[in-house]
């Protein structure tokens, strides 16, 4: 069951919040500092063009995650007229197929073949505030500038993306989190300011795009010096500590709170990890949940899909394992939730 081919709309009427990962072919490392400032550029203009907005994202080595915002397609599209469709294609009118687009529908419409205009419009119109439009057409243009650059030829991405439906508010933080908190719990930073292609580092340098992204995370129109120290207490937590020493990925600097070694003890016993040391680890509800939220959302979406699950399942919520993750529940019963 993958949430984008039957979730990639959400639920009708409102923004819905999705966390996106895509990872490369064989999981090679391919990515190094100019192939992510590419990525990042690329994926800006091809979300102002798509209508989808940024709140949470990480380009690792060999993937990325993205947390985005995807809008009521019909609510965005009301009082759209043909010319505003054209018009949106000016967005990308630096891209050469796009520049041809535009030259033949200014020939069409001085020849009067308002057919010809009429389906190029429709076809802006399909790739608008949609998901999975939006996935295909960024990863397709990437590939292109990777495979032109590197001279290599054939298909960059491993699959299909991935993506989890988040509820608004506490789960799309959380995730938010998770997210930034990628390049830690790979070992390539202690801090995740000192990763640049995370938007929590991004944003701590004052990048405007990462800052509105963050603050809507909190349904906040901007970036304050409270919600800084609210998003940075989710990320690290009071009172955590690390015990410190020589480690396979280098050393690790000493910090208050329990050790990982007693962390991991604890889990096993089964305890409960507290949030900020859940986020440290590899949580599988963030890429294969299908749907995070409370209860209440999550057996709502349950209800609306309700034949895509067997007769005898009459719930959709399940309590997420592993850590005390208060209020959420996730689609799916994952036995392994931590890795």
């Amino acid at each position: 069951m993958r949430t984008a081919r039957f979730l990639s709309g959400g639920q009708a009427g409102q923004p819905n919040f999705f966390h996106v990962i895509s990872r490369v072919v064989d999981r090679k490392l391919v990515f190094g500092d100019t192939e992510k400032e590419i990525f990042r550029k690329l994926l800006r203009k091809q979300l102002e063009f798509a209508g989808l907005r940024e709140v949470a994202w990480c380009f690792m080595g060999n993937h990325f995650h993205l947390l985005l915002e995807v809008p009521d397609k019909d609510d965005s599209l009301a009082g759209w007229t043909e010319d505003d469709f054209l018009h949106r294609l000016e967005l990308l009118n630096s891209e050469r197929y796009t520049q041809i687009v535009l030259a033949n529908v200014a020939m069409w419409k001085r020849n009067g073949n308002a057919e010809a205009v009429a389906q190029v419009a429709e076809s802006v119109r399909a790739r608008l505030f949609d998901l999975s439009a939006f996935m295909k057409e960024f990863k397709q243009k990437f590939t292109m500038w990777f495979n032109g650059t590197h001279g290599r030829r054939g298909t960059l991405w491993e699959e299909r993306f991935k993506s989890v439906l988040l509820e608004d508010g506490n789960a799309v933080r959380t995730v938010a989190a998770y997210i930034d908190l990628n390049p830690v719990r790979a070992g390539l930073c202690e801090n995740p300011e000192d990763y640049r292609w995370c938007s929590y580092a991004a944003a701590i340098a004052g990048d405007v795009e990462s800052r509105r992204g963050l603050a809507s995370a909190f349904r906040r129109e901007r970036w304050t010096g409270k919600l800084a120290r609210d998003y940075r207490l989710i990320l690290f937590g009071e009172g955590q500590e690390v015990s410190g020493g020589v480690t396979p990925r280098g050393y690790v600097k000493p910090r208050r709170g329990f050790s990982r070694e007693r962390v991991l003890a604890e889990q096993k016993r089964g305890g409960k990890l507290a949030l900020h040391e859940a986020l440290r680890c590899r949580v599988r509800y963030f890429t294969s949940g299908a749907v995070i939220g409370s209860r209440a959302f999550v057996d709502e979406i349950f209800e609306r899909h309700r034949d895509r699950f067997g007769p005898k399942r009459e719930t959709g919520a399940r309590k997420m394992r592993g850590a005390d993750w208060g209020a959420l529940t996730s689609l799916r019963d994952l036995r392994e939730a931590l890795q």
